[in-house]
C-alpha cells in the first residue's frame, strides 16, 4: 500500500501536523496516514498543563476545545522558605489528556483525517528514495514518515538507533481534593515546588487542579530531569511518598503512574532522509518541563518541512534541525535549556529561573517579547 505521509502517532504533535498540512496542503493531508497503537480514547501521563503560546495555535488552527477544564491564573514556585507568585488569568488551562487528546483526534477526524487506530509499527526498511513501512496489520511504501511516538519512539530506535536517551522519570498520581490540604484547585493555582533540589532533584514536585470525571481532584507528580549527569541521583521515591504524606495521601508506590519524558538535545538528530521527529520523540524543553505547547508547534514546522520536501522532491530534511532551532518552539527550548543548566548546576536559585520564565511585569522580556511577536507574524503570513 503507497502512503506519502505516514505519521505514527496520534498525539498532540501528530495531530498538530496532520492539522498544519490540511490547513496549508489539503491535497498532502489527503494522502497522509496516520497510525497510533492505541484505540481513542486514550490516557496519558501527564499533568495537562495547557499554556504558552497553545491557544494561538489552537486558533490559528480554528480549533475550539469543548472539554472539562481548570483554568488557573496563579503559579506559586516554592524553593524552601522562598516562594514566587506569579499571576497572570488564564495563563493555564489544565486538561486530562484522555480528553485533550481525543477531543483533537476528533477535530481532525471531522476535516477526514486518515486514521487507523490499533495499529503499531513493527519494522522500517529503506529501497533508495522511499521507505518500506510493517506494522502489525501490513506492509506500506512510504515517501515521509514522522515519528510523533513518544520519548521511547519506536521511529527514532529504528532509524537514529545512535541518539542518546535523554530522559527524564516522572511519577504521578490523581487523587480527590482534601478541603483541608489541597488549597490549589478552589484558588484556581498551581503549585511548583523546587525545594527537593536540595536533595539532589533535577526537577520539581507539582500540584495541578484538575477535573477527573467531573471530580475535582489534584495531579501530584514529581520530575527528574537529569541535565547533570555528574551530580548524585535524587531518591524520587522518598521524595514523593514524603510529599503524599504531608497532604494525607497513602496509596501504595504500586499504584502510582510513571512514565519517562525526553528532553531536547541540540547534538541529537531529528531528521534523517525520509523521516522527521516531533513532539516528545524529539525532545520537550528540560526546566519546567513544558511539552503540550511545544508539540502544537513541533507540528507547524514539520507540516511546513514535509510541504516543502514534496514541492522540491527533495527528501533529505537535512535542514529540519535548523528550521526547528529558528522557530519558535526551538528558540524556547534553547533557553528553557540554558536555565536547566544553570539552576541544576547550583550556580542559578531556581526561582530565577522561574522569574525568567514567567516574569512578573505584564510586559515581559525581550525574549519573551520576540517570542510573541514571532507567533503573531507567522499567524499574519499564514
Amino acid at each position: 500500500m503507497d502512503c506519502d505521509v505516514m505519521i505514527v502517532g496520534g498525539g498532540p504533535a501528530g495531530i498538530s501536523t496532520w492539522l498544519h498540512l490540511q490547513k496549508d496542503n489539503p491535497q498532502l493531508a489527503s494522502h497522509t496516514l496516520v497510525i497510533d497503537k492505541a484505540v481513542f480514547p486514550r490516557d496519558k501521563l501527564c499533568a495537562g498543563g495547557v499554556g504558552g503560546w497553545s491557544a494561538d495555535v489552537l486558533k490559528h488552527l480554528e480549533i475550539e476545545l469543548d472539554i472539562p477544564s481548570v483554568f488557573v491564573s496563579y503559579v506559586d514556585f516554592k524553593f524552601g522558605k522562598e516562594i514566587y507568585h506569579f499571576h497572570e488569568p488564564n495563563c493555564f488551562r489544565v486538561v486530562h489528556r484522555i480528553d485533550f487528546d481525543h477531543a483533537l483526534v476528533k477535530t481532525a477526524l471531522n476535516r477526514d483525517l486518515k486514521l487507523n487506530e490499533g495499529e503499531m509499527l513493527i519494522d522500517i526498511t529503506r529501497d533508495q528514495s522511499r521507505l518500506f513501512v510493517k506494522t502489525n496489520r501490513r506492509k506500506y511504501k512510504v515517501q515521509t514518515l514522522i515519528g510523533a511516538d513518544g520519548a521511547l519512539s519506536a521511529v527514532s530506535r529504528k532509524m537514529m538507533p545512535s541518539r542518546k536517551p535523554h530522559l527524564a522519570k516522572t511519577i504521578q498520581i490523581y487523587a480527590k481534593v482534601d478541603p483541608q490540604f489541597d488549597t490549589e484547585f478552589h484558588e484556581k493555582r498551581m503549585s511548583i515546588d523546587l525545594t527537593p533540589f536540595k536533595e539532589g532533584l533535577q526537577g520539581y514536585l507539582w500540584h495541578f487542579p484538575c477535573l477527573i470525571d467531573g471530580t475535582p481532584s489534584i495531579a501530584h507528580g514529581i520530575g527528574d530531569f537529569r541535565i547533570q549527569r555528574d551530580r548524585p541521583k535524587a531518591d524520587m521515591k522518598k521524595i514523593f511518598s514524603r510529599e503524599l504524606q504531608s497532604r494525607n495521601i497513602h496509596p501504595e508506590p504500586k499504584l502510582w503512574s510513571s512514565k519517562p519524558i525526553r528532553w531536547f538535545s541540540k547534538e541529537d538528530l531529528v531528521s534523517r532522509p525520509n523521516v522527521l521527529l516531533v513532539g516528545d520523540a524529539a525532545g520537550i524543553e528540560p526546566a519546567f518541563g513544558g511539552g503540550i505547547h511545544l508539540s502544537l508547534s513541533y507540528g507547524e514546522v514539520a507540516a511546513q518541512a514535509v510541504i516543502d520536501a514534496f514541492q522540491n522532491n527533495d527528501f533529505s530534511f537535512r535542514d529540519y534541525g535548523k528550521r526547528l532551532q529558528s522557530h519558535l518552539v526551538g528558540e524556547w527550548i534553547q533557553n528553557c535549556t540554558r536555565l536547566a543548566l544553570e539552576m541544576y548546576s547550583g550556580r542559578m536559585n531556581p526561582l530565577d529561573a522561574a522569574r525568567e520564565l514567567f516574569p512578573e511585569t505584564r510586559l515581559p522580556p525581550d525574549l519573551i517579547s520576540q517570542m510573541v511577536s514571532e507567533v503573531e507574524k507567522a499567524l499574519r503570513n499564514s
